[in-house]
């Protein structure tokens, strides 16, 4: 009896490993996809897309290939560039505290501290306005299981719907409270990384912050981005049919979420979001900007360690472009860091100049001449291959100069040129860079 009953937990142990080890292979690997961007001729217009999105949200069942939609380029009417927490968080309630109709929120870390709570109280208070609050978040990122539990609870209570991203072995659906187990496992190792902020289909804010104190204490340096114009309708297509993916329930108001722009716009955008194994238009434009750069390449971003992006940088150098490339001095993710050092000789030989801002630099920003992609895209292989991502790109002299004059002069001017790492430092790299796939 005894050797039957070893026998049974050896096969059960054996099928969790077979598993696992699947689940972990279709996880890790880069599925070659077509190129999204720049967006073909079949790429969808705001009104096909609004059109497209009415059809998904009232969907009983909704996959990623459904909402992997390429948009055609548009435009915005204004563009402001907010830098550092204490600029935007601000201005982004003041936002949210106006809103008439809908406020919808794309968060990968929003916890517990002052400010939440400065967004709990304005949500609860737009919510009791009358005003549809919608949330999607990721369970992982935001710690819902463990020290955000009270957060969550105050947010549903307040009448905040909210549906979740689920990256771990449970893949729920549906708003929080109500949810439903998910056979399809769709969500499983992929996290929910985008940072989006929609009020009344009119105003949207793009960035790369959470909903946490570090982004407004001095720790992170980071940046966000307040649009208007028909651009939003676009960023109001990725959240609801993002949201409708994740089991929200069909909003009643959704012809006042595409509400006509005030005013036209003529600064040229395109939204890019990445859908996990659908859809990678933002890695496409990140390597089109790159790529494409004939005069000056600017980059800011935390964690960076992509060979093939990196090798895309250094060959810019080497052709004239003028390179500038900001990363941590000190990074919170160092297998990724060490990975990253053993690329600085590389770029500084082909002419990059690689500089270390004292501030953990979270901006993930890249300009290119005259264009500027900004948003939730670190260069690493999750967030090019394998997360939930969104960036906006914009094709306009203006908006570059803006992006010099606030983020990569000051920066730059704050940051210390870089120093490849020697001795052990130097080992320690290149056995990192070996992994860059799963970092």
């Amino acid at each position: 009896m005894a050797r039957l009953v070893r026998r049974i937990v050896a096969w059960g142990l054996a099928a969790v490993a077979l598993v696992v080890l699947v689940a972990g292979c279709r996880i890790l690997q880069f599925q070659q996809q077509p190129t999204a961007f720049p967006p073909g001729p079949f790429a969808l217009t705001t009104r096909d897309a609004e059109a497209a999105t009415g059809r998904i949200v009232g969907s009983p069942s909704v996959s990623r290939r459904d909402i992997g939609m390429t948009f055609a380029p548009t435009t915005s009417s204004s563009v402001e560039l907010l830098v550092d927490g204490q600029a935007f968080y601000p201005r982004i309630l003041e936002d949210l505290s106006l809103a008439q109709s809908s406020i919808h929120i794309d968060q990968y870390g929003f916890t517990p501290g002052e400010v939440a709570d400065q967004f709990v109280a304005v949500l609860a208070d737009r919510v009791r306005n009358g005003v549809s609050v919608r949330l999607v978040v990721d369970r992982m990122g935001s710690s819902m299981l463990t020290s955000s539990r009270d957060l969550y609870a105050q947010l549903e209570a307040a009448g905040v719907t909210i549906v979740t991203n689920d990256p771990l072995l449970v893949d729920l659906d549906g708003p929080l409270g109500q949810q439903w187990l998910d056979f399809d496992f769709d969500e499983i190792g992929h996290l929910y990384h985008r940072k989006i902020f929609l009020i009344d289909g009119r105003i949207a804010w793009v960035g790369g912050a959470g909903i946490e104190d570090y982004f407004y204490d001095g720790s992170f340096h980071d940046v966000f981005v307040r649009v208007e114009g028909e651009a939003v309708s676009q960023v109001q297509s990725v959240f609801l049919t993002s949201y409708a993916f994740f089991g929200g329930p069909p909003p009643a108001d959704i012809q006042t979420a595409y509400p006509q722009p005030a005013v036209e716009g003529s600064i040229s955008t395109i939204v890019v979001h990445n859908v996990p194994g659908s859809s990678r238009p933002v890695t496409d434009a990140i390597q089109d900007l790159i790529r494409g750069a004939t005069r000056k390449l600017d980059i800011i971003d935390p964690y960076v360690s992509d060979r093939a992006t990196l090798e895309d940088i250094a060959a810019a150098a080497r052709r004239g472009v003028q390179v500038r490339f900001i990363v941590p001095l000190e990074s919170n993710a160092e297998p990724v860091q060490w990975a990253f050092n053993s690329h600085i000789d590389d770029l500084q030989a082909a002419g990059v100049q690689v500089l270390l801002h004292p501030v953990l630099p979270h901006a993930k920003v890249v300009r290119a001449d005259d264009r500027v992609l900004v948003g939730s895209t670190n260069l690493d292989a999750w967030a090019l291959y394998r997360n939930w991502e969104v960036s906006l790109v914009f094709d306009n002299r203006a908006v570059a100069e803006l992006f010099e004059e606030q983020l990569f002069g000051p920066d730059a001017a704050a940051s210390t040129p870089a120093v490849p790492p020697t001795g052990a430092a130097r080992l320690v790299s290149w056995v990192s860079a070996l992994f860059t796939p799963l970092l």
